[in-house]
């Protein structure tokens, strides 16, 4: 149970981090670079969320 919620903890802040992530590629860069960072940053938080949403349902199922 302490294991799963420390990883939820880990994934919060990577969520954050990816949100924080997206939010830097609005500085002025090259269009295509702008757009990979927003697609990686994109994935990686939805990849986050849905883990997260996983251990919070089998935490709240016990």
């Amino acid at each position: 149970m302490l294991i799963r919620i420390l990883l939820s903890l880990f994934l919060a802040a990577a969520a954050l981090f990816c949100v924080f992530g997206f939010l830097s590629t609005f500085e002025p860069r090259p269009t295509e670079v702008q757009w990979t960072w927003r697609a990686i940053y994109g994935l990686i938080f939805v990849g986050n969320i849905a883990g997260l949403m996983h251990l919070i349902k089998s935490i709240l199922s016990r």
